[in-house]
């Protein structure tokens, strides 16, 4: 590690000393759950863990309270954004004041804005899962992250917040201009620190495209660690990612409303389970019934750390397939929301989620992107009153449309699912026409 680097590092678990050492004893904890699944202490720990949860969410909160006889978590009925939506108040634990909870937004990637909130443990425990599974994929605290998003449909960064985390932020829609990819590869290789990669696997994946189309040789970039998240990492990226920049690139399956789901090991496809911070179930595509290992279902993730707003039996809205892989629990495969490819006015391909944008419209249960034509776009909005802030929605996606889109919309009730159990947040109907 260069000196600024292990200058940051050194700090920070030093300030962590300091306030009795939480993130570095939930480190070693989540390690240790994580990496001795078999163990008997281990066991024991993580149904402790759950049965504290249990115990918490029928005492405290009014969502649970009436399941005071449960036998197990199987006693819990199934919930998701749009049930806890409708009763957000009920499933805030009474124990944890305005002033003790933080509001967390997801990314309205599934076309459903949700907030939930998490007491400070929770946070630290996130913090800590972060920490452990980026060190597993080659990263150290301090090195440099240049970080690859849709930035404009997060709250941003400070300057200062930026330089003690020591990240570079890329907005993912800026990669459509080969001036900002050539941009992130002289830096790069100019850069004398420790570089990681954390970002959406299609901004990898476009990068690796362009040095394709305009390198003969091979450059000297260099990566400690590349992380892909959000969306699927195909094998091509994997193996141009090792090419171009001599690493070894993995995926996270990660949401905002819970943290940390499952990350793949170095070289493998599959993704280990986060046991020591969660409970994951597969779940019938049409009940709620278990489905065996090996099968394709519903994700439904049980939240152990969450006391402020518990989140038991919560579905993802994703799918796929749990089975026991190298003596580990693991997700053989995971699949999220359908979104098909759409255009610009220019005809150019949106390489990036637009349905993004609706993190900034909570008070949107729902959005779809319909494309029906090239310049021509539909918006199906579920939500119970008067929508306000239309116009400023459509100034916002033609942003990334065009200036000269035309974008029509309509009210609807329900977005539905695709049989699959997912529902389709980005839809090109072009290719439907004859």
């Amino acid at each position: 590690m260069k000196l600024s680097e292990l200058l940051r590092n050194k700090i920070f678990w030093s300030i962590d000393l300091v306030k009795r050492g939480i993130k570095k004893k939930y480190f070693k904890e989540i390690q240790f759950l994580n990496e001795n699944p078999n163990d008997k202490e281990v066991i024991e720990k993580k149904q402790i863990a759950l049965k504290n949860i249990l115990t918490h969410a029928i005492t405290t909160t009014e969502y649970y309270k009436k399941l005071t006889s449960y036998n197990s978590v199987n006693d819990f009925p199934v919930v998701n954004k749009n049930i806890i939506r409708a009763h957000s108040d009920d499933f805030k634990s009474i124990k944890f004041s305005e002033n003790q909870i933080f509001k967390v937004r997801t990314s309205g990637s599934t076309g459903t804005p949700f907030e939930v909130f998490q007491n400070k443990l929770k946070k630290i425990r996130n913090i800590a899962d972060n920490l452990y599974f980026s060190e597993k994929a080659g990263f150290r605290l301090g090195f440099r992250i240049t970080y690859f998003r849709m930035w404009k449909a997060f709250e941003q960064k400070s300057s200062l917040v930026k330089f003690i985390q020591n990240i570079v932020p890329i907005d993912v829609f800026d990669l459509q201009k080969d001036e900002c990819k050539l941009s992130i590869l002289t830096n790069l290789s100019k850069s004398s620190a420790s570089n990681s990669w954390l970002g959406y696997a299609s901004a990898f994946e476009s990068i690796c495209k362009y040095l394709d189309k305009n390198n003969n040789t091979v450059p000297a970039y260099k990566l400690k660690s590349a992380i892909a998240i959000s969306e699927s990492l195909n094998t091509y990226t994997k193996q141009k990612m090792k090419t171009y920049f001599d690493v070894n690139v993995v995926s996270r399956y990660s949401n905002v409303e819970n943290g940390i789901l499952a990350q793949q090991p170095l070289n493998k496809d599959y993704f280990l389970i986060n046991e020591a911070s969660y409970l994951i179930e597969i779940l019938n595509l049409e009940s709620d019934t278990p489905v065996k290992d090996g099968k394709i279902g519903r994700i439904v993730v049980t939240d152990l750390y969450n006391y402020a707003m518990p989140m038991i039996r919560y579905d993802t809205g994703d799918v796929g397939i749990k089975k026991i892989i190298e003596g580990n629990l693991a997700l053989e495969k995971v699949h999220g929301r359908k979104i098909d490819t759409i255009y610009n006015t220019s005809g150019e391909v949106i390489n990036v989620n637009l349905i993004l944008l609706v993190n900034n419209y909570p008070e949107l249960k729902q959005c779809q992107l319909i494309q029906k034509s090239v310049g021509t776009y539909h918006i199906k909005l579920n939500i119970d009153k008067e929508f306000l802030r239309l116009e400023q929605l459509k100034t916002d996606l033609k942003q990334y449309l065009g200036k000269e889109a035309t974008i029509t919309n309509e009210y609807v009730d329900e977005i539905p699912l695709l049989a699959s159990g997912k529902r389709r947040v980005m839809v090109n109907e072009m290719n439907n026409k004859g």
